[in-house]
């Protein structure tokens, strides 16, 4: 590995094999740690983990096959900086739409709450 490293010669699909496993592993920890932090770990906080989980690997996998799969040219490259690029845009219009439900929903219950941040979220993802 090390030669093939050295010279060149790994491949985008094994390339993004490694960085596949990489982030599963990952996520697989933050998803472990966020169902397993506390004695009581509600429905929700479970389902919204795996969920999390499902969309970063299947994300990850479209778009490594928009960049055309194995025949794709400089994944790695063009993956990271446009995750920054995106993931600040998607921070800030995080918290202001957070802010704009707390802010209209503030006499609403906590299970109301959550699910109008919920569809506020899933609303600026599919944008």
């Amino acid at each position: 590995m090390r030669e093939r490293l050295r010279v060149d010669g790994i491949s985008e699909a094994a390339l993004f094999r490694y960085f596949l496993t990489i982030m599963a592993f990952d996520w697989l920890q933050f998803t472990n740690i966020a169902t397993t932090s506390a004695a009581s770990v509600s429905t929700w906080t479970l389902v919204s983990s795996w969920i999390t989980f499902i969309i970063t690997i299947a994300g990850l996998i479209y778009l490594y096959l928009r960049n055309g799969g194995a025949k794709g040219r400089q994944f790695l490259r063009r993956y990271f900086p446009l995750s920054v690029t995106v993931g600040w845009k998607f921070v800030v219009a995080m918290f202001v739409s957070m802010w704009f439900v707390a802010w209209t929903m503030a006499g609403a219950s906590a299970e109301v709450r959550g699910w109008i941040s919920t569809f506020a979220s899933r609303r600026l993802t599919s944008s």
